[in-house]
């Protein structure tokens, strides 16, 4: 195990500190990314900006370009008010750090940190992505994905804090990881007309309850029963008065699953439902798939070389593996169509649930973290071949 010194972690710790207090929404992320850009350049390490966004960037420590290793660092906050009794809140009002981000961050900055100081430490190079707008859509991943900056990198990596598990702890699950989630949008068109004579129009509202109600046994009728899904609205809105029945109702949810190629699937099932339920109920259906965050699935090899490296560097007793996926969702997975990756887990010991103004972590998870993760960073690098 790697011994950090006491100075580079209360740097990391003030500027995770300084990430907190200033949080910005996805794609206004101009005050963050200037802060990483100037925190860099006074450690003499090149900031690049993105081609195709106007906050975030990446940065590279090490060597040879011929090996590179990738490590996904999100930077966006949540539009949330957080909770004013915490003495290191946000300093503006209405958004905050409520998924852990700020860490994210933090760690990226303390990986280029420490191997700037001990280059001779890395046999390749590892590029530390700076990624704006992971927790809204248009996913910002499924911008930098794009980017020209995955030639020669043999695998990518990323870490969620988790304040469920303590501190010095590590969580990963082989396979399937993270959840898709795709949004939807449908709206329901019809004549509209007067609740005295719904035999005469499309009763719009009630028609509607039918599709949200038999939607669900359709899509379950033609997927593998193994293969389950979760299809959730959560917002609905149709009409302005009770006694006339609407010409158009929209409706907008959420579905999620672990498997990309049965996501295909279910997308062309919810289409040729709505082609069918149109013709019984004489209404017109628009579908809109806007976004679409694909599963995260973690490489198999990848994971096998995460477990071997826990195994021959003490670190097995802090590792554990999950049995269940996660149903939340990560852009992570754009940069997996590019390159093998690895998503787990890093214990936070904090209170509150993620994206709730109560959100709070500790501190002391950033030493454990950066010392665990320098040391599989070089396990990485060196078994590249």
């Amino acid at each position: 195990m790697i011994t950090i010194s006491d100075l580079l972690v209360e740097e990391i710790k003030t500027a995770r500190r300084w990430l907190h207090r200033h949080p910005e929404i996805s794609y206004e992320e101009y005050q963050t990314t200037e802060f990483i850009d100037s925190t860099l350049a006074s450690w003499n390490i090149e900031f690049h900006r993105f081609n195709s966004l106007k906050t975030g960037g990446w940065a590279d420590v090490g060597g040879s370009d011929k090996n590179v290793l990738g490590f996904r660092a999100d930077i966006d906050g949540l539009p949330i008010t957080e909770n004013a009794k915490y003495p290191i809140r946000s300093k503006h009002e209405g958004i905050m750090h409520a998924c852990g981000h700020d860490y994210h961050t933090a760690i990226g900055l303390g990986l280029i940190r420490y191997f700037s100081k001990n280059p001779n430490n890395l046999n390749g190079k590892l590029r530390v992505i700076f990624q704006p707008a992971e927790e809204t859509t248009p996913d910002g991943a499924s911008y930098v994905y794009k980017e020209p900056i995955f030639k020669n990198m043999s695998g990518i990596f990323v870490v969620h804090v988790d304040p469920e598990l303590k501190i010095g702890q590590f969580s990963i699950k082989n396979g399937p990881s993270c959840a898709s989630s795709t949004l939807i949008k449908l709206t329901f068109n019809g004549p509209g007309g007067h609740t005295s004579r719904p035999h005469k129009t499309v009763d719009l509202i009630r028609v509607t309850a039918q599709y949200i109600i038999q939607l669900q046994g359709y899509l379950k009728s033609i997927i593998d029963s193994r293969d389950d899904f979760t299809l959730v609205f959560g917002n609905i809105h149709g009409g302005s008065y009770h006694n006339v029945i609407p010409s158009e109702i929209s409706l907008v949810g959420t579905l999620r699953n672990f498997n990309n190629n049965v996501l295909r699937k279910l997308f062309e099932g919810i289409r040729q439902f709505s082609q069918h339920f149109e013709k019984i109920y004489g209404l017109k259906i628009s579908v809109d798939f806007p976004n679409s965050t694909p599963a995260i699935v973690n490489d198999s090899k990848m994971f096998k070389q995460f477990m071997n490296f826990s195994k021959t560097n003490g670190y097995s007793k802090m590792v554990t593996i999950l049995e269940n996926p996660s149903m939340g969702a990560d852009d992570f997975s754009y940069y997996l169509k590019n390159v093998r990756g690895l998503y787990f887990q890093v214990g936070a010991d904090g209170n509150g649930s993620s994206h709730c103004s109560d959100f709070l972590l500790n501190d002391d998870l950033i030493e454990p973290a950066l010392s665990f993760l320098i040391d599989y960073i070089r396990h990485l690098l060196n078994n590249h071949a």
